[in-house]
């Protein structure tokens, strides 16, 4: 698979080059707020796996590369945890569009302007299935997965990006796991 993978992201990558230049071409590049992302990644056989459903990394994190002139330098990198539902009040907020203030989302704007806001550094992804339903709360340290047909997995992304040392019931993560389930347990009743 790992062929027309890799032709998918040329192809990809030819076409937003040529989105790019027809913006530059027409005079419109600095007035455009671009974002590329996608909806999930793909394992391409981590963990055994290959596709998505699963709350790791390969598969849970998505990539945020967003170009916004005059807005947000160049070279910013956001290593707070973010979630699909920030996106859109991040972005009208980019483009000074006022919303009518009933998203779920967060507005992230001054992390990419590179600003120091307080921010709860901790979001939520879930299952979409039924048969074997799972919660996570992420920040970018820790990710902590309940799930139906598993024990709780704890990840310490830092020390272990791989996901492979679960730390669920050590001594020393018992804080993290203590504040991340209040955090899951929050989102959980809104």
């Amino acid at each position: 698979i790992m062929p027309k993978y890799y032709g998918m992201v040329k192809c990809l990558d030819d076409n937003l080059g040529r989105i790019l230049e027809t913006l530059r071409g027409h005079g419109l590049i600095d007035r455009t707020l671009i974002v590329f992302t996608s909806d999930h990644g793909d394992l391409c056989g981590e963990h055994a796996r290959l596709n998505k459903g699963v709350p790791y990394e390969g598969s849970a994190r998505i990539p945020f590369v967003l170009y916004c002139p005059g807005k947000v330098p160049g070279g910013i990198r956001v290593g707070e945890a973010l979630s699909c539902v920030d996106f859109l009040p991040t972005a009208l907020s980019l483009m000074d569009v006022k919303t009518a203030g009933k998203e779920q989302g967060r507005d992230a704007s001054a992390l990419f302007r590179g600003e120091k806001t307080k921010w709860n550094d901790v979001s939520f992804i879930r299952s979409t299935s039924a048969g074997k339903p799972w919660l996570c709360a992420v920040s970018d340290d820790h990710k902590l997965t309940f799930s139906a047909a598993d024990d709780p997995w704890l990840y310490d992304l830092s020390k272990g990006p791989d996901e492979m040392d679960n730390r669920y019931g050590r001594p020393e993560y018992a804080v993290v796991v203590r504040a991340m389930t209040k955090e899951l347990d929050a989102y959980c009743r809104k």
